[in-house]
């Protein structure tokens, strides 16, 4: 009753005593408020310090298996942590809701004495404090996402024949609270170092195949703006793999975020090859698809700088496509024997897509081997000739190779077209008598035109005037380019012509090339370092100048060129990069080319 009194009194005279105890009980839940918003926020930076510390440690645990427990233990205790953190973050963020619920029903009771001009600032205030609540709470909700790295690319700035020199970095970094420190760019060298554990290759050959290059760092200082574009450039990239770049931005916390993105293979050589083509210079070379002799148990006189590789590993394909481009090779002629359909859905088939995916032109090279052709079956001819007029002869003629050249791998924008036509290389050709009906259902069974490019001519030492034999037998029409194989060489030749190789190998480029033009055709030149069955004593034996002087010979005659052969390990015709070798042949093949366009 005596409280009732003098608050009357105090209304009627007009004296602030209760006006101040309003402002008291008014202070009191504003300094309960500052209070619990204050714990608050040491609570919820303790919290995300230790959730990184969480993360941090996990990270070392699955790393660290040995050490599992011990980590195991502080994992649970900084868990432990979290959960008394979050639990009293939650206390807190209730004794704030209750500082306000208070402070609102304060100003509720009092308005009705003081009116609602003497509450009016009292109001305003628990309206911004809810306010200040509600954003903070989704402040703290989107801020883990901060800072945040957009936008984040990489573009080539300086690219000479496919060989990328320059590259520009660039990417946006959202700060809302302009607290960055720090922003950092690196570029980091791939290691393919599972090319010594896998395939053995040397360990001081491997800065022979990937080129040894630092890790490059950039740090910038961020001008404090809540957006901020940076681009950073790296120059004379060596190539020879692909990149991680990455980009970090840290805050004043210490918090960081980091984005990555691994490039592409980035060619070590600029690609001669595609020069050349562009001038319809033709430098093919015979590839060796699904077979090496490592992968049989033979052992070979030499192995190639990359190891025991597998055709199929895709940097193998790359250093293949790389190398070979810088020697100035624009075609691979891919051989897997008879191309039965399940090599072309299956490793084979899959070889020679990766090669083509990665820019490299392919054509078959088609092989007429094993029990499908029965050989010897007309007296008229020698016991190695194929007479297509054999019924079981013509139909697996007919059936392979419309199944080859009818398949999705001809239809690839880099399988190798000459003209518009798609190009089949028919290895051993030489071999095929009687065969006019055969192309002629060949040609009816696929749905294009086909460049038919045959290994017809004879081997050491059969000139054209010796040949009229062969003459009557053969048709010729057919094909569109002919050529023969490894210059002219076969196992018997190698065995009785091995001291006279090189006199014999221009007489009979020089009469076959001049027949060949004779009869309305385009003549391909084979040439090789050498040839030696490896499991054969006898051979002609490699040698750099031999490849050096074919080749310049042959580009007086011809510009269709085929290198017997980038990779048969097994005959020693191979020029990809070896132990012994190393790059010598490419080398002498990219000097020479090069030569032939400036």
């Amino acid at each position: 009753m005596g409280a009732i009194i003098a608050e009357t009194y105090e209304r009627l005279y007009n004296i602030p005593l209760l006006e101040s105890r309003f402002r008291e009980e008014v202070i009191y839940w504003l300094s309960q408020y500052n209070t619990a918003k204050q714990r608050l926020d040491e609570l919820s930076n303790q919290l995300k310090q230790s959730e990184g510390e969480v993360i941090s440690l996990r990270e070392k645990v699955s790393n660290l298996e040995n050490l599992y427990k011990a980590k195991d233990e502080e994992v649970k205790k900084l868990d432990e942590l979290e959960k008394e953190s979050t639990s009293a973050i939650a206390y807190y963020r209730e004794r704030m809701e209750d500082a306000i619920n208070n402070l609102r029903k304060t100003i509720e009771r009092y308005r009705a004495i003081l009116g609602d001009d003497r509450v009016a600032f009292e109001s305003s205030t628990i309206k911004i404090l809810e306010d200040l609540k509600l954003t903070q709470e989704k402040l703290q909700k989107v801020l883990p996402y901060f800072s945040l790295i957009s936008n984040f690319a990489w573009m080539p700035t300086k690219i000479i024949n496919d060989k990328i020199y320059d590259i520009k970095v660039s990417f946006e970094v959202i700060s809302p609270l302009n607290s960055l420190r720090e922003v950092e760019v690196m570029l980091i060298p791939v290691d393919h170092r599972y090319f010594i554990t896998k395939y053995g290759m040397r360990e001081e050959d491997y800065h022979k195949v990937f080129p040894k290059e630092e890790v490059r760092s950039v740090k910038i200082e961020p001008k404090n703006l809540e957006r901020e574009i940076f681009s950073v450039d790296f120059g004379d990239l060596k190539g020879g793999r692909e990149y991680i770049i990455k980009a970090r931005a840290e805050d004043i916390a210490g918090s960081e975020k980091i984005v990555e993105v691994k490039t592409h293979y980035i060619r070590e050589f600029e690609n001669l090859g595609k020069e050349l083509y562009e001038k319809v210079i033709i430098v093919g070379a015979s590839y060796m698809s699904g077979y090496h002799p490592w992968q049989t148990g033979i052992t070979p006189d030499d192995y190639p700088l990359l190891g025991k590789y597998d055709a199929a590993d895709e940097i193998a394909q790359w250093k293949h496509v790389d190398w070979a481009g810088y020697a100035g090779i624009n075609v691979f002629f891919i051989d897997a024997g008879a191309w039965e359909d399940w090599k072309i859905s299956g490793k084979e088939g899959n070889i020679m897509r990766g090669l083509m995916d990665k820019g490299m032109k392919c054509a078959f090279l088609y092989d007429p081997w094993g029990d499908y052709f029965k050989r010897g079956t007309n007296s008229n001819a020698p016991k190695w000739a194929i007479d297509l007029t054999y019924s079981t002869n013509k139909k697996n003629f007919v059936d392979q190779l419309s199944t080859i050249l009818n398949s999705k791998l001809v239809d690839h924008p880099n399988y190798f077209s000459f003209n518009g036509k798609p190009v089949v290389f028919l290895y051993d050709a030489a071999a095929y008598i009687n065969e006019k009906e055969a192309f002629k259902e060949l040609r009816n069974s696929i749905n294009k035109e086909v460049l038919f490019f045959g290994d017809t001519l004879l081997k050491i030492p059969a000139l054209p005037q010796d040949s009229d034999w062969y003459f009557k037998l053969k048709d010729f029409s057919n094909y569109d380019w002919i050529s023969t194989w490894v210059g002219f060489v076969n196992a018997d030749v190698a065995r009785t012509y091995s001291t006279n190789y090189d006199e014999l190998y221009y007489r009979m480029l020089d009469m076959w090339s001049k027949w060949v033009e004779k009869i309305g055709k385009a003549y391909v030149s084979s040439v090789i370092p050498g040839f030696k069955y490896i499991w054969e004593s006898f051979g002609i034996q490699r040698r750099l100048d031999r490849i050096q002087n074919q080749l310049l010979y042959s580009l007086e005659k011809t510009k269709l060129i085929r290198i017997d052969t980038w990779s048969d390990f097994a005959e020693n015709t191979f020029v990809e990069p070896s132990l012994k070798d190393g790059f010598n042949y490419v080398n002498k093949i990219h000097d020479i080319l090069e030569e032939k366009i400036r």
